[in-house]
Formats: C-alpha cells, structure tokens, sequence
C-alpha cells in the first residue's frame, strides 16, 4: 500500500491530479474552452464548465451538464433526484443571493468519471458574504453529471447565515 506521498507523486506523474492553487472558475474554465487535444481531462472540463454556469448564476447551462435522472446530494441533506428538482435547487441559490463565486483549489480525475474537487463556494445575501468550504465529488456518465456530492460543515454555513 502506497503512502499518500508516494499516491501523490504517482498521480501528478500520470497528470492525473491538477494542482489548482486558488484560481477562480473564471480563470480555470478557460481550459473547457481549449481544444480537447489540449485538455488534461474533459470530465475535469465538463465540471469546470458547470461551476461557471454555477458562477455566472445561469441556471440553464448548469442544467445543460445534468443527467434528466442525475443526483445531486449536499450530504448533510437529503438527495435530490431528476432534473427538475435538481433545478428547483440550484435556482433557490439564486433566490437566496444576489452574487456567487466558486473557488476552485483543487481539481483531480480519481478514476475515469469521477472527477474531486476542493472548492470555496461563496454566495452573497443581504450585502453579507457567506463562505462554504467544500469537498465535492462528481461522477460522470455519457458526457453529463449522474451525480453530485457535497460535503461541507452545515453548522460553519448556518453561523455564517445567523
């Protein structure tokens, strides 16, 4: 069994992890724009892609990367399955702010599908910014998003709201 260390070297010598170092989704989307030849990865450019729509609150083009029976899961919640309640939420993020930026630090492909990313999403409500650091997980089938998984301190994101 490898050490993390050793795991580590091995994926950045496969390219296999993409150190991100805080860049925003703007900066980091301009690779869903490159050639594919030129993409490391076009799951990792496909979720890139969606955190831009995320970024640029468009709804409909976060949608267009959804499985019609996808799942998208902020693990201290219930799931929410199909597009249309998937839909339903990410438009009451919209309702709840009136700006958002994702942050992404990091962004790896663990296995062909599965692309992790280390995220700071931060919505804007009420003139008050509210930060939630996030682990998200994303698998990948037939070029859409058959699941989403959030993981976050639910508690850390109500102090902020309160």
């Amino acid at each position: 069994m490898h050490s993390w260390n050793s795991s580590r070297r091995i994926l950045l010598a496969r390219s296999a992890l993409v150190p991100v170092a805080a860049l925003s989704v703007a900066r980091l989307a301009e690779a869903a724009d490159a050639p594919a030849s030129a993409r490391r990865s076009t799951n990792i450019a496909l979720i890139l892609a969606f955190c831009k729509a995320g970024q640029a609150r468009d709804v409909e083009g976060q949608m267009r990367f959804i499985a019609e029976d996808g799942i998208y899961h902020n693990m201290p919640d219930a799931p929410i399955v199909g597009a249309t309640g998937i839909r339903a939420l990410l438009t009451g993020y919209l309702t709840g702010s009136d700006a958002t930026e994702i942050i992404v630090h990091n962004i790896a492909e663990a296995r062909p599908g599965v692309v992790l990313t280390e995220r700071l999403d931060r919505f804007r409500a009420k003139g008050k910014w509210i930060d939630c650091p996030v682990m998200g997980s994303a698998r990948i089938e037939n070029g859409r998003i058959q699941e989403w998984r959030d993981y976050y301190d639910n508690a850390y994101l109500a102090r902020q709201m309160s």
